[in-house]
């Protein structure tokens, strides 16, 4: 395949989940506007807005990252997306019973390390077998309120999950790369 069909293919295919969502919510909410705003850069981030005469929802969508969904009044611009979905058939049921609804999205909450080990049905001690370690010190990991970086990034992995630390400004965020410097 040449470098210009790659591209093609390429496009249409970052296009075709955001675009096959504007096609559904068309159908679904035919009284709805719905606009899709291209990214300004490749692989950047596309955006899709619908409007009701007292709503409004919010979707970005980039390869890879997956679709932020916001329709919360309070929400300010730059915060970030309310809730993330990985998957186009994950995202778009609660699109739908966000709309249908007229439902504002759920910020997510700040939970400590305890509330996510129970969330995910894990006991102190397949945390401490997953980490190499002993229950005693999930104990008072869990208890403790400043970590290193490392050690959070450890019990996400344990729990299966990855860490991301972010930097929110009023303009906007930024991820944080957790690599070791080289």
């Amino acid at each position: 395949m040449n470098k210009t069909a790659m591209k093609t293919t390429s496009k249409s295919t970052e296009m075709s989940d955001i675009r096959h969502m504007q096609r559904f919510l068309t159908r679904a909410f035919p009284t709805a506007r719905i606009t899709v705003d291209e990214p300004l850069a490749k692989g950047g981030v596309w955006s899709l807005d619908l409007f009701l005469p007292d709503y409004h929802l919010a979707v970005a969508w980039q390869k890879g990252k997956g679709f932020g969904i916001v329709s919360n009044d309070t929400h300010g611009y730059g915060e970030g997306a309310d809730e993330v979905y990985e998957t186009l058939e994950n995202a778009l049921p609660r699109i739908v019973e966000l709309v249908a609804n007229r439902h504002p999205t759920v910020p997510p909450q700040a939970v400590r390390l305890k509330q996510l080990r129970e969330q995910r049905g894990l006991s102190q001690e397949e945390v401490a077998r997953r980490l190499g370690s002993k229950q005693a010190s999930i104990s008072r990991a869990e208890a403790r309120s400043d970590f290193l970086l490392s050690t959070l990034k450890k019990h996400a992995e344990a729990l299966g999950a990855k860490l991301v630390v972010k930097m929110v400004f009023p303009d906007g965020e930024m991820e944080l790369k957790l690599e070791e410097a080289k």
